[in-house]
């Protein structure tokens, strides 16, 4: 699963690179500065991506306001929901923490009850946060395997304290380690593109559950993740599951 799962600190490079996706997942991490037209914008602004010359890049609106820039119109990078900012805070602190961060600590953060917390960030990103949590420890374990890495390697590098804990996390996965060391092969996946709340959302599942869960991306990134696998688009009934 990809649920914006990046763990280390985002170079300039990579910031450029959300910016060219469109990337919705960055929303609210930083802004993209256009000192050719003076203004400033959200990662996942629709406008027509500037020169890479005229960009610069800043921690939130204050930074880029301070450097002369005024908001873009469009995207609106200044105007955020109480709600939208809960999540986007939330889902910072889950992609830096190291161990298991509680319901109640994400709800004190974000000034809602836990409950109502819940709710309000399971409609928007799809998963509960200990659901986002369990994707988030096996990305990093499907990144060591599909690196080539031992699946002792991949559960300890995840911050598994026990592989019984990364088998529990995985009985409903889609893809055995080994089915995801091998890149799919011998299985069969169906996957679609729909829409969420923060943007287009790829799903894909096997005959043993969902594989893969994954903002801004397609066919193109599923085939390199499971290059093995034989993948089948699926209709309005395997969407129906996820909408």
């Amino acid at each position: 699963m990809r649920l914006m799962t990046e763990t280390k600190p985002l170079t300039d490079d990579d910031r450029w690179r959300i910016a060219l996706d469109k990337d919705r997942r960055f929303d609210g991490v930083f802004v993209t500065g256009v000192h050719s037209t003076g203004i400033y914008c959200r990662p996942s602004c629709p406008a027509r991506a500037p020169k890479r010359e005229n960009v610069r890049f800043y921690s939130d609106c204050g930074a880029a306001e301070a450097a002369g820039l005024r908001a873009c119109k469009r995207c609106a990078p200044d105007q955020q929901s109480r709600e939208e900012g809960a999540v986007v805070a939330a889902l910072k602190v889950l992609r830096e923490a190291e161990e298991t961060v509680s319901l109640e600590s994400l709800g004190h953060l974000t000034d809602y009850s836990p409950t109502h917390f819940q709710r309000i960030f399971t409609r928007a990103v799809g998963l509960s946060p200990a659901a986002y949590q369990r994707a988030l420890r096996r990305e990093r374990a499907e990144e060591v395997l599909g690196e080539g890495g031992s699946v002792t390697g991949a559960i300890y590098d995840a911050g598994y304290g026990a592989p019984s804990r990364f088998y529990e996390d995985r009985k409903d996965s889609g893809m055995s380690a080994s089915d995801w060391k091998d890149g799919g092969k011998g299985r069969t996946v169906h996957w679609a593109v729909i829409e969420t709340t923060l943007g287009e959302m790829l799903v894909a599942a096997t005959e043993k559950g969902v594989c893969c869960l994954s903002f801004n991306e397609g066919e193109k990134e599923l085939r390199a993740r499971f290059p093995k696998a034989e993948l089948v688009e699926g209709g309005a009934e395997f969407r129906a599951l996820f909408e």
